[in-house]
């Protein structure tokens, strides 16, 4: 009877394990997509056909003026923004950070690399925003 619980719980615990990589390599999918096949995307209408509202992976896309800065950002927007380009950097010199623009406007890859690892920003933290907004930096 004792060996009968050994194997029951051995099978318990080969289960677990199983499960438990099989939920690991599902949550890596997408990131090891990103990282190869995914990383040809140019555009917000590719990065949408995937993380649309409808999607297994949706994301918070902003396309009015109230965006919550929290955690989306203004996309499909002209850059520098009308009236205020003295406030941000040229565009030549946000390309040359990483940033892609879209027709002359900001959108998922303008603070997205997919090559890098999750969640693919071209740079941490603050660091990101100062490449755009010049205003923010402490030395403008």
């Amino acid at each position: 009877m004792a060996e009968s619980g050994k194997v029951h719980l051995g099978l318990t615990a080969v289960i677990a394990i199983a499960l438990g990589g099989i939920l690991f390599i599902g949550m890596g999918r997408a990131n090891i997509y990103h990282q190869t096949s995914a990383n040809h995307i140019l555009t917000m209408a590719e990065c949408m056909a995937c993380h649309s509202e409808d999607s297994m992976r949706p994301v918070s896309v902003c396309l009015d003026e109230h965006c919550l800065y929290t955690n989306d950002h203004p996309v499909m927007r002209s850059y520098p923004p009308p009236r205020k380009a003295q406030k941000f950097a040229p565009a030549a010199e946000i390309l040359q950070a990483g940033c892609v623009l879209e027709n002359g406007k900001v959108t998922c890859l303008s603070c997205h690399n997919l090559t890098k690892p999750p969640p693919h920003l071209i740079k941490d933290g603050d660091d990101l925003c100062y490449i755009c907004h010049k205003y923010l930096r402490s030395d403008p």
